[in-house]
């Protein structure tokens, strides 16, 4: 085993991914396929280094319930290649975005992890083999493999062998910013997981949002390949509120937005009926997420920071992919 470091950006999704497969929990598979833009900046730094006995350590902090999957997922890792037990190891992790407010920090985190892990133990895997990995860690992982503009197939294989991330296009393909709009501090209050599974089991709009994700995701592709950002915007906000719409209906109603939020959302609609080319979505979480062109990033964030609640506005360009080195 050696010691090795990882680092992997974050990614929003804009085409959207809500809803588990039915089959091995432990394999995470995704009801739906996905498609999304990673972003400069944002990113988890992780080392894997050999150690006396499993530690992990999160921005300086120990956090038992974290170090309990982190261990799970280096379990996946070791079993991928290797018929025996795993070797402890010593895991630091440093989110460069927030922890668990619905920016995706656990993309980049299992994606980094992932990275690092399968280096230090030497595994001779591709990067398709290793976002499947990522994947079983969390669904949104599989594509921080790749920078740019990356896709998730849903897959149909009970053991997930179809089911990886691969790109479409690389981060020069096409010069967007995304802005991200802060309107809220602090962890979200459900984590995706359980508001996954509470919306497959009671919301009565899940079929529906299932059924007509596969149409999304075409339109979507052919939107990138024309750098079409009109035609992008409308399939990527038509699928954020098919997703929120399935969320309210789920008994009881999932709802990760707050009054900041909704006046975010009504802004980048005033900004638009006012000749600017922006376009809105949101995850499980509060803050929103704003597409746009280069040109028109600076005023659409200066309309953003003047919303009563939002904390910041930070504005990202795509970003690169994912890379790891081995350590001394």
């Amino acid at each position: 085993m050696r010691a090795a470091r990882a680092v992997a950006h974050t990614n929003i999704a804009l085409i959207k991914y809500w809803g588990k497969r039915p089959g091995d929990p432990d394999q995470n598979l995704p009801a739906v396929g996905s498609l999304s833009l990673t972003l400069e900046r944002l990113r988890s730094e992780t080392t894997v280094r050999p150690g006396e006995r499993d530690s992990f350590q999160l921005d300086g902090h120990s956090d038992p319930a974290a170090a309990a999957k982190v261990a799970r997922h280096l379990d996946r890792v070791w079993r991928s290649a290797n018929p025996g037990p795993r070797p402890p190891c010593a895991v630091d992790s440093t989110n460069h975005l927030p922890t668990a407010a619905g920016l995706a920090s656990s993309a980049s985190g299992f994606a980094a992890l992932t990275l690092a892990a399968a280096a230090a133990f030497e595994l001779d895997l591709d990067r398709g083999a290793l976002s499947a990995l990522a994947r079983r860690g969390s669904g949104s992982a599989a594509r921080s493999l790749w920078g740019g503009f990356v896709r998730l197939d849903r897959g149909e294989r009970p053991d997930g062998a179809d089911c990886r991330a691969r790109p479409l296009f690389p981060a020069d393909h096409w010069d967007l910013r995304l802005l991200v709009v802060h309107t809220a501090k602090g962890p979200k209050p459900i984590g995706s997981t359980d508001g996954m599974q509470r919306s497959a089991d009671t919301s009565p709009y899940y079929p529906a949002w299932v059924a007509t994700s596969e149409a999304d995701l075409e339109r979507g592709e052919r939107a990138l390949a024309a750098r079409d950002l009109p035609a992008l915007g409308a399939v990527m906000e038509h699928s954020c509120f098919k997703m929120h719409a399935c969320m309210l209906a789920t008994v009881p109603p999932l709802i990760y937005w707050n009054g900041t939020t909704l006046a975010a959302i009504h802004e980048v609609w005033a900004a638009r009926r006012a000749g600017l080319e922006a376009y809105v979505t949101s995850d499980a979480g509060p803050h929103v997420k704003v597409l746009c062109r280069p040109d028109q990033a600076a005023e659409l964030a200066a309309r953003l920071a003047a919303v009563p609640g939002v904390h910041a506005v930070d504005t990202l360009a795509p970003g690169p992919d994912a890379r790891v080195e081995l350590l001394p």
